[in-house]
């Protein structure tokens, strides 16, 4: 195979979907001019979207309005948000959300007809939508089912991308690795679209899918691209506390309902730390929980849901009643629930402009893997979806601009030269020393033990998926090490124990 297209896009969660689907509706598209190629590394509901349970954020009730969204999102990200951006989103989700109606996504409603819209920790308003308490498998299961048999649209499910190289006509040329059948395979592209969600496989327990090694981060830096604030990782407070590197997360919403965060001793505490108690920004709970962690001997805290009634948590929060059961045999509305602060977001990441595009000629980064601007230090709770569909807005205008039809031709690619690596080793190091909290000693410590394992590994001869993914994550590492060493102030969820 050795097919050429106009537009790939890496990556099936709500940022690759949005920009499919947003692309689907411009003149050239519906005119039979775009060949546009989708390539998942897993199936297409392996994605972190699909895990997203929130919902996303917009103004809509009558009490509040668009300046105060933006004043909570400046807030959450400690004022280092690009207030440009910002703007520019907020405004715009009022009418992404009308966009993703249109599209299928059927939103909860009360017993009005209205949308029954939650409240989560920084916002000062109810301005999430959402459904029940797996919003991002909705809508990904409604763009799904919008585009999957489209003609003009060539789709690769299981498929990683394990090269990339600009071409003379200021393309890209990609190797690719189906992991079903073993088979590799090269295509070429004008414009390219990194989708490819976040770097949770860097940490011992994430809320993220096990794809989620940072593919996208990867490739855009080999690429030139600049990267930004890698180090600016977000730890959720309350990921479900349970064996395993992947963690249930409990949603905010919980604690928007009303849910309480307790101690060993059954003692409420996050007014001790905030005035916002267990709604104050993500950052500002997880080092809250830390801190109670270090003074009992528990190793974790639990989540209050008990004072929620039964028919709130079987309409709101079907979900985590179901997995609370199954993981750990908790009843949610009878137990209480173990949870501690695990690795969820990362704020930084490939730079983008305002229209997705990054600082290589025709290379865009949607999503998580995306410096936009929008999150600052901190991302704003269900701010994520809402970025991922905007910036998916913004760039199908480019994309369709100037385009060059790619002709194939003979390429040819060498294997990626991989190295025999311990990936819990790499694990075990960003979680001890670049968690939520740092230490600037911790941290060149780190520096220097990745940078060991990487000088005493032996080559490998063959391919391997895992063995790749590995390659990269030690990558990544290192430069999420790097950035956290330059880094001068503690902000946001950037947190060094020895800043003043």
């Amino acid at each position: 195979m050795n097919q050429s297209y106009d537009i790939v896009i890496v990556g099936t969660g709500i940022g690759g979907l949005s920009t499919l689907f947003y692309l689907s509706e411009t003149k050239a598209f519906q005119s039979n001019q775009l060949r546009i190629c989708v390539i998942a590394k897993g199936s297409f509901s392996q994605t972190n979207t699909n895990w997203a349970q929130g919902g996303i954020a917009a103004v809509h009730a009558l009490e509040d309005h668009v300046e105060k969204h933006i004043q909570d999102t400046m807030i959450a990200g400690a004022y280092k948000s690009n207030p440009y951006i910002v703007e520019k989103v907020i405004r715009s989700a009022p009418g992404l959300i009308q966009n993703l109606i249109d599209w299928g996504v059927q939103f909860d409603k009360n017993d009005l007809g209205d949308y029954d819209l939650a409240k989560e920790g920084g916002h000062s308003a109810h301005r999430i939508f959402h459904k029940h308490d797996q919003t991002g498998a909705a809508i990904q299961s409604a763009l799904l089912q919008k585009l999957i048999h489209h003609q003009q649209i060539t789709i690769f499910e299981h498929t990683c991308l394990i090269g990339l190289h600009n071409n003379q006509q200021d393309g890209f040329d990609m190797a690719l690795f189906n992991s079903s059948n073993n088979h590799f395979f090269h295509i070429h592209t004008s414009k390219l679209v990194l989708a490819t969600g976040g770097i949770g496989m860097l940490y011992e327990k994430t809320t993220n899918q096990s794809i989620a090694t940072g593919d996208g981060i990867y490739f855009a830096h080999q690429l030139g691209a600049e990267l930004e604030n890698l180090s600016y990782v977000q730890f959720h407070p309350t990921g479900l506390y349970e064996k395993g590197n992947i963690s249930f997360l409990i949603t905010e919403a919980l604690r928007g309902a009303g849910a309480k965060l307790l101690n060993e001793k059954k003692e409420a505490f996050m007014h001790q730390y905030d005035q916002r108690a267990e709604l104050a920004p993500r950052d500002i709970v997880s080092r809250s929980i830390l801190k109670e962690i270090a003074q009992q001997n528990l190793p974790y805290v639990y989540l209050d849901a008990t004072g929620l009634s039964a028919e709130q948590i079987a309409q709101h929060f079907p979900t985590i009643q179901a997995e609370c059961k199954k993981r750990v045999g908790i009843d949610i509305h009878a137990d209480l629930i173990p949870v501690i602060p695990t690795q969820h977001y990362v704020c930084g990441g490939v730079k983008v402009n305002e229209f997705g595009e990054t600082t290589v000629k025709n290379l865009y980064a949607i999503g998580e893997l995306a410096s936009t601007g929008l999150h600052g230090a901190n991302r704003l709770a269900s701010n994520s979806l809402l970025e991922a569909i905007a910036f998916a807005k913004f760039a199908s205008e480019q994309l369709v601009k100037n385009l060059k039809h790619s002709s194939s031709f003979p390429s040819e690619f060498e294997l990626p030269r991989l190295k025999m690596l311990d990936r819990v080793r790499i694990q075990s190091i960003l979680s001890q020393y670049a968690g939520v909290i740092k230490s600037t000693q911790g941290l060149h410590d780190a520096l220097k033990n990745l940078q060991d394992i990487e000088k005493d590994s032996t080559d490998l001869n063959d391919f391997n998926l895992v063995d790749f993914e590995n390659n990269i994550l030690l990558y990544l590492g290192q430069h999420l090490i790097k950035d956290a060493i330059t880094q001068k102030e503690n902000v946001g969820v950037f947190y060094n124990q020895d800043l003043v």
